[in-house]
């Protein structure tokens, strides 16, 4: 609250000390608020400057990559049935590829049974995965099954705790052996039906059963209703374990999957369908130059946006006599300064027929930025891969590894941004300054507080002595208009 003051003098003490007190903090609290201020704009000024040079950094990983400058495009005339990728490793060329058979899953469809939770048997089985022979042509039952030495068979205990439809089903399921099994309504009963999960002949599988109580593991009674091996098919195959077939510019070809990544170097093929008779899918594969243009393209791009963003940060207008936030400033010159030097020095090692950015594409122009052609470094592509990625990536000499530009660039970049650079640097010092700031901020309060209090004080003291100045008065004058033959104007 508020001391009411002034009440024996009538002088108006709370304007008087406000005054006082405002005209004394106001060139020191100017001060703080101008240097506040302007270390503020500093921050925020090195902040932009920090963004996009971070944003350059980040455009100079595919330039370090030569995969980037090696890298393959592929493309496919019937991408519905064949699709394709390729990398680096890949050789330029056409192919046609043809589809005669995709490769599928094995599945199994058991008996009916009444209801879910009907009893089916106790014992074991045994799922084992391998190749099958067929009777024949025929697909539907064994003849001989070679088991793949390298998948060890699951075995699953079929105990009267869970020994129904249903029960046999978590059962398979909980083993995760590369088996899923399900229920399946057919009218009012149910089957149990059974899938692999993995494509291919030599992933097929056999089912084997040990009955308990029942010597005869093959007869359709019990556990033994789920058996299908190479002496028992009591599950109906609903769909043989299949290959993929498939032909490279006539050559017939199988995959145990319909992902083939092996049959062409560098090429990963995705079949999807089989092709029709004379409607192969035509396959190609090229040098993807869009890629090594859109990295340039954005390097160069991202370089002329820091190139356009210091030069208003350190701008100067005569006319309207403003200035960047940075107009003088060492670091930002520095920073510049840098950048273009490491565009324009030599690499310290040969890089082959060309060695330096103008003969790849990339030009400066007279106020500094960048200009880059497409054409020109395409014709220097044609003419030497490998010296166009030693400009930019480097290469190994002797064992040891040369840096390129982006490399150059990139170390040059950690020195500016870093978590010890020198722009991180100046805004952690700016960042001390402001709590210098508030700190003085906060002293300046704490001695206004104090004169106020000694002004409060002051004229407080000096109110009460001009009351007792003016009580005395009055007495004094009331005494004298007493004395006898005195003259009192009020009187009549």
């Amino acid at each position: 609250m508020v001391a009411v003051t002034g009440l024996g003098s009538g002088l108006d003490i709370e304007s008087l000390v406000t005054g006082l007190v405002n005209a004394e903090r106001a060139a020191p609290a100017n001060r703080l608020l101008n240097r506040e201020k302007v270390t503020t704009n500093l921050i925020s000024a090195f902040g932009q400057l920090k963004g996009v040079l971070s944003g350059l950094q980040s455009k100079l990983a595919p330039l370090q990559n030569a995969d980037t400058f090696t890298g393959k495009v592929a493309s496919s005339s019937l991408s519905s049935a064949v699709s394709v990728s390729a990398s680096s490793a890949a050789a330029v060329g056409s192919y046609s590829v043809a589809v005669s058979q995709l490769a599928n899953t094995q599945s199994f469809a058991s008996g009916a049974f009444a209801a879910t939770d009907t009893v089916v048997g106790t014992g074991k089985l045994t799922l084992t995965f391998g190749s099958p022979t067929y009777a024949g042509t025929d697909p539907d039952t064994y003849t001989a099954f070679a088991a793949d030495g390298e998948k060890t068979p699951v075995e699953i205990d079929i105990t009267t705790e869970n020994n129904t439809l249903e029960g046999i089903r978590d059962a398979i399921n909980e083993q995760d052996a590369g088996v899923t099994a399900s229920l399946v309504k057919d009218g009012e009963e149910y089957r149990l039906l059974l899938s692999t999960e993995e494509t291919g002949v030599a992933n097929s599988l056999a089912i084997s059963v040990t009955n308990d109580g029942d010597t005869d593991n093959t007869d359709n009674a019990g556990l033994s209703q789920l058996a299908f091996d190479a002496t028992t098919a009591n599950l109906t195959q609903t769909r043989a374990a299949a290959d993929a077939l498939y032909s490279i510019d006539g050559l017939d070809l199988s995959s145990s999957t319909n992902t083939v990544a092996n049959a062409l170097d560098g090429v990963t093929l995705t079949l999807k369908a089989t092709t029709e008779t004379n409607a192969d899918a035509v396959l190609k594969v090229s040098e993807n130059r869009a890629a090594i243009t859109s990295a340039i393209e954005d390097f160069v791009d991202t370089y002329n946006e820091y190139l356009k963003t210091s030069a208003n940060l350190t701008s100067y207008d005569p006319d309207l006599q403003l200035r960047g936030p940075l107009q003088g400033d060492f670091s930002a010159r520095s920073i510049r300064g840098q950048l273009r030097d490491s565009l324009t020095q030599g690499f310290g090692f040969d890089t082959g027929t060309f060695d330096a950015l103008a003969q790849v594409g990339i030009t400066s122009t007279r106020d500094g930025e960048l200009a880059f052609d497409s054409g020109a470094l395409n014709d220097a592509l044609d003419t030497d891969t490998d010296s166009v990625i030693a400009i930019f990536a480097g290469k190994e000499v002797d064992g040891v590894e040369q840096e390129g530009l982006a490399a150059r660039l990139d170390g040059l970049l950690t020195q500016f941004i870093g978590s010890n650079g020198l722009i991180t640097s100046r805004t952690s010092s700016l960042d001390e300054t402001i709590d210098r700031i508030t700190d003085e901020r906060e002293v300046l309060n704490r001695r206004m507080d104090a004169l106020e209090a000694r002004y409060r004080a002051q004229f407080n003291a000096l109110d009460s002595l001009l009351a007792n100045i003016t009580s005395s008065g009055d007495f004094l004058l009331q005494q004298l208009n007493n004395l006898p033959g005195s003259y009192n104007p009020n009187s009549k």
